[in-house]
């Protein structure tokens, strides 16, 4: 069983602790921020045509603009996990799919803050297993050497995340701790590059209603940044989401932490932002990364004054090459309750080689993108698997992992997708994304937390908030922020016409696993 520390708040672990009782893109178009605050209006679904068949072409850095807007709230239903918008959909039939498994990990107070590991994992010096309240539970975990390109076997459907590194696979939920190290090193080997855990002390701050400043010193380097606080009608110590200059709108009640991505054009040459002023403009991390270890530190200072944001009662969210951020971010930080990628496309949410399966058609963004338009992966890691967009470039297919697994990684936290399948924006890759998200879903549902995930897809403008996205987010903001466990959530719904079927891209069958995570 795993234990956690009874000084942490229980309001805020809810989610996790009660629920077996409870049943870009393209990138040259600008984001629009959400303002901190639900902006309603007439939904303008199909306003903004995105002019498709063409090269994705290069321009200036994306900027936020006003304040998203959206339709009017649709309403919840109350008899089951799925949430029905209050309004028609467009661009085709909605398709639901999602399973009913509850239950989930149970923790038990043990009158400390060591944590010990269930049988089935050995005792691990160094592992915790504190779900929820460290930057990474399963450090400490042994891993083996990671194999070189040449000798990955290619295979176009998305790797079996149960199965180990060894060959073998888990057959207890209490493996997935030891496991899932192994996707997580796998994702800084193979795509993202390295995100350094700064030694301890090493990282100090400020905390009020209107700031947060970071510093960071390890002795050979330094750094600093702030990001601005709108308390948002919060009262202290509130739940509180950072927003990457846009995303999901946040309700009142819950604080906006307003966080600034940095990142330059261009595949090559010396990278920028607080990262790179600490480990060097040429390390190989990608920006999204090292923006997620920005977020990192923002939560190092907020556990080290929780006088005014709770620090495990934290939501990310952002949209486009925002939304990459943000999903990299809640894959990266165990202590992110809440991860709302919206509209992330390539290098967010989307298997990197499902796009030369279903998603080659003009317009699509290949993975290639992500490490020459800007590079969000690495290009030292993720260059060997792909040179060019398009498929005669990609190699992607050797990965020994994909996006899915990094789903998996946020397990048993919650993980909301608001996607857009719409077929006048083709930089979303929206085949791909829909199988992704549900290959994601049948993760969750095996080790317990189906309801924990959901996924909304609603075809539109891009960035445009809409009604369909909104009944979720209140029940999932209810859920893993402000602590109601008995709230509905595990939809998975879109408009996309004839979407394909998700296990037609998987060559694995979903194991039935005994125990507790």
């Amino acid at each position: 069983m795993r234990t956690f520390d009874p000084g942490i708040r229980v309001a805020s672990l809810l989610p996790f602790l009660t629920l077996a009782a409870c049943s870009s893109s393209t990138t040259n178009e600008p984001i629009v921020s959400d303002g901190g605050s639900t902006v309603t209006g007439t939904s303008t679904t199909g306003a903004g045509t995105v002019t498709s068949g063409g090269p994705v072409t290069s321009g200036g850095p994306v900027t936020s603009g006003g304040p998203m807007t959206g339709g009017a709230v649709g309403t919840t239903t109350s008899a089951g996990p799925t949430v029905t918008s209050g309004g028609p959909t467009t661009g085709g039939v909605t398709t639901t799919m999602g399973g009913t498994t509850d239950g989930g990990p149970t923790m038990t107070g043990a009158g400390g803050a060591s944590a010990t590991t269930a049988s089935t994992t050995g005792d691990i010096t160094g592992v915790s297993g504190e779900w929820g309240t460290e930057e990474n539970p399963s450090a400490g975990c042994p891993v083996p050497a990671m194999p070189g390109f040449d000798s990955l076997p290619a295979n176009s459907k998305l790797p079996d995340p149960f199965t180990k590194m060894d060959g073998t696979r888990i057959t207890d939920k209490s493996e997935w701790l030891c496991r899932r190290e192994e996707v997580l090193q796998q994702t800084y080997e193979y795509i993202f590059g390295d995100k350094p855990v700064p030694p301890e002390g090493s990282v100090s701050g400020t905390v009020s209603s209107n700031s947060i400043t970071v510093n960071v010193d390890d002795g050979t380097g330094s750094t600093s940044f702030m990001v601005g606080v709108n308390m948002n009608g919060a009262t202290a110590p509130a739940p509180a989401i950072i927003t990457y200059s846009s995303g999901a709108p946040v309700p009142n009640g819950v604080a906006t932490i307003s966080f600034s991505p940095i990142e330059r054009d261009g595949g090559s040459g010396d990278k920028t932002g607080p990262f790179y002023t600490m480990y060097g403009a040429n390390h190989p991390a990608g920006y999204l990364a090292a923006q997620a270890w920005q977020v990192s530190r923002i939560l190092d200072v907020l556990e080290q004054d929780p006088s005014v944001i709770d620090p495990y009662r934290v939501g990310v969210t952002g949209c486009s090459r925002y939304g990459k951020g943000a999903f990299i971010a809640g894959v990266l930080d165990n202590r992110i309750a809440l991860t709302i990628p919206v509209e992330s496309g390539l290098g967010g949410t989307v298997g990197l080689r499902l796009v030369e399966v279903i998603d080659s058609y003009s317009g699509s963004e290949w993975p290639y993108h992500g490490i020459s338009y800007v590079r969000w992966m690495s290009e030292v890691a993720l260059g060997p698997f792909t040179s060019g967009n398009n498929a005669g470039a990609d190699n992607t297919d050797k990965l020994p992992i994909d996006m899915h697994e990094l789903m998996a990684l946020i397990v048993p936290r919650g993980l909301y997708i608001v996607d857009n399948p719409s077929t006048m924006y083709n930089g979303l890759d929206r085949n791909s994304a829909w199988v992704t998200g549900n290959v994601g879903k049948l993760i969750y549902e095996a080790l317990g937390v189906g309801d924990n995930m959901a996924y909304q897809g609603a075809s539109g403008s891009h960035c445009q908030w809409r009604q369909q996205y909104q009944p979720t987010l209140d029940a999932m903001i209810d859920k893993f922020l402000k602590g109601n466990a008995a709230a509905a959530t595990g939809n998975v719904d879109t408009d996309l016409p004839n979407p394909p079927n998700a296990t037609d891209h998987i060559d694995w069958e979903p194991p039935t696993l005994s125990g507790e995570l």
